[in-house]
């Protein structure tokens, strides 16, 4: 719920607007939605409230977000066009002589 509270808040002080929608129309006549049935969806929270570290642990992917292993994590310094992928790109523009340069026959009139 902090999450939302500071997101709602940082929308109001951006200038915006914000509905909280609780209830959607036709979402009862919806035929496939999984825990469609209070019922249903008790169960499911019953589960929830139950569970306990260790089958949050269980449930982990192995080496995301861990903090046993940093071997993952590489801290260096740079410049943030070096982050960008943009250290070694320049723009360089060329002089064309003006013999080169093209010449549309409508402003012939205007070059004399």
């Amino acid at each position: 719920m902090h999450y939302s509270t500071k997101r709602q808040r940082f929308l109001v002080n951006q200038g915006y607007s914000y509905k909280v929608v609780t209830k959607l129309v036709g979402l009862e006549e919806e035929q496939d939605l999984g825990y469609s049935t209070k019922r249903e969806q008790a169960e499911i929270l019953q589960k929830v409230l139950a569970a306990t570290e260790a089958d949050a642990e269980e449930e982990k992917a192995t080496g995301l977000f861990s903090s046993k292993s940093k071997s993952n994590v590489k801290r260096r310094v740079a410049s943030m066009a070096s982050m960008s992928g943009a250290d070694n790109m320049t723009y360089m523009e060329y002089s064309q002589s003006k013999t080169k340069q093209f010449k549309h026959p409508l402003f012939k009139k205007l070059r004399k």
